[in-house]
C-alpha cells in the first residue's frame, strides 16, 4: 500500500497494520484506517540529548533541560486522500463491499481507488471473467459515492474527538 504518495512532508512514516478480524474487503479497511491514523497524527516535541539520541518531550515545553528541536506539535498535512471500494462481480451483478462469505463465492472482484477530488487512482481486477466497461464504470460510480460517505465519517469522527493534550 503506498499511503506515502498522499503525504507531503520531509518525514517518512511507516505503519504496520495487523488484522484482528478479516470479514471482507480487507484492503479497503486497511487503507481507510491508515488514512484516519495519518490524519490524526501529530509530530511530538523532541529534543536531542548530550549523547546525540533523539527523545520525545512530554508536558510543557519549558520543563526540559535540552533545547527543543521543534517548538510546537504539528499535524500532518495530507494532500489528496485515497479512498477505495471493492466490488464483487458475480454474473451480471455488482455487490459493493462484500463480506468474507460473499467473497468466497464470487467469480471475481474489482477494487477501485479514487482520491479526495474523485480522480481515479487505481483499478485492480484479479482473475475471473472479463468485466464489461459498463460494469467497471458502475464500480467507479459506487466508489465515488463511497468516498463521499467515508469523508463524512472521517470528518465527523475528528470533530467529535476531543483529545486532552495536557499532561
Amino acid at each position: 500500500m503506498r499511503v506515502s504518495s498522499a503525504i507531503r512532508s520531509d518525514n517518512a512514516f511507516v505503519m504496520d497494520i495487523y488484522c484482528l478480524n478479516a470479514d471482507g474487503s480487507l484492503f479497503d479497511a486497511a487503507l481507510f484506517s491508515s488514512v484516519a491514523a495519518f490524519k490524526h497524527l501529530e509530530t511530538p516535541l523532541v529534543s536531542v540529548g548530550d549523547d546525540g539520541r533523539v527523545f520525545t518531550v512530554g508536558g510543557i515545553e519549558g520543563k526540559t533541560k535540552f533545547e527543543l528541536v521543534n517548538r510546537e506539535k504539528r499535524k500532518l498535512t495530507l494532500g489528496n486522500i485515497p479512498y477505495s471500494l471493492t466490488c464483487a462481480l458475480h454474473k451480471d451483478s455488482v455487490l459493493a463491499d462484500p463480506n468474507s462469505e460473499e467473497e468466497s463465492i464470487i467469480e471475481t472482484s474489482v477494487t477501485i481507488v479514487v482520491d479526495s477530488s474523485d480522480c481515479l487512482l487505481s483499478v485492480q481486477k484479479l482473475g475471473g471473467a472479463v468485466a464489461s466497461m459498463g460494469t467497471i464504470k458502475e464500480c467507479i460510480s459506487l466508489a465515488k459515492e463511497r468516498r463521499r460517505m467515508l469523508l463524512e465519517i472521517l470528518t465527523g469522527s475528528f470533530e467529535m474527538m476531543e483529545v486532552d493534550q495536557t499532561e
